[in-house]
């Protein structure tokens, strides 16, 4: 059975010029929990994510029908304030992208652009929001240091710090890991499965071990098509569709 969801999507289209990525997608991702994005290659992983928070738009010659439906409102209508849905819905890239500047400053960006001034509130936010990320221990008496200087692993944790720290809603991953050494990504796996009892989480990877570790709800796209959505117990181990069964065993890929 799945859990209702705040964020839910409707109908959904993507064109890139006149190609269509995205077809008809409907589905309600569920609130407080990991929902996994999973599917071969250019199969609309990526796009269906950024979809969720309009970064689509940064992109020339896309077009999106549909809904995206946060709280009851369609985020896509015209009198939307796109930066507050960004806020609300931030996003783990890939590739760790640190400001070029300190550890702490990385963490307070945020928070200092949402009017908080004094420092004793930025320390304490910015210890905060390490110890969310499981870094805290790591760089507490390196704060000073430019980000720059931390490992790869480090430094995602301190990206998925940093977008914990404008209090988002939903976080979304864009395979958050896929850059990372095992053991930093075992670190970043851990922080999320910590995170989902506050957050909304959506992530997609390509590696199905990861899926079976953190999913607690699966969606398996391909060619642009939802085929099949629910809990990750059911989705991974007993799928209904041929499509999704072919490639959790490798048939398709």
């Amino acid at each position: 059975m799945t859990r209702p969801g705040r964020l839910r999507v409707e109908n959904l289209n993507v064109f890139y010029g006149k190609n269509q990525v995205l077809k008809n997608i409907s589905l309600v991702i569920p609130d407080n929990s990991i929902t996994v994005i999973i599917g071969p290659s250019g199969c609309g992983k990526t796009t269906f994510l950024k979809s969720l928070n309009r970064l689509l738009e940064e992109q020339d010659g896309v077009r999106v029908e549909g809904k995206v439906i946060l709280d009851d409102q369609d985020i896509y209508q015209e009198d939307i304030d796109v930066t507050a849905i960004r806020k609300r819905m931030g996003l783990l890239s890939q590739k760790p992208q640190v400001l070029p500047m300190s550890i702490y400053d990385n963490v307070a960006f945020g928070p200092k652009l949402l009017g908080i001034r004094k420092r004793k509130e930025l320390d304490e936010l910015v210890e905060k929001y390490l110890k969310m990320a499981g870094l805290w221990e790591e760089v507490r008496n390196r704060l000073a240091e430019p980000a720059s200087r931390l490992s790869i692993g480090q430094q995602q944790r301190l990206c998925l710090a940093r977008g914990l720290a404008v209090e988002p809603e939903v976080i979304l991953g864009d395979e958050p890991t896929s850059a990372l050494d095992p053991q930093s990504s075992r670190n970043v796996e851990k922080q999320l499965l910590n995170l989902k009892q506050n957050y909304t989480i959506v992530l997609v990877t390509h590696i199905l071990r990861q899926a079976r570790r953190l999913a607690d709800y699966v969606a398996f796209l391909y060619f642009g098509e939802l085929i099949e959505f629910g809990p990750a117990s059911e989705v991974l181990i007993s799928p209904r569709d041929p499509r999704t069964r072919a490639y959790i065993t490798g048939e398709i890929s």
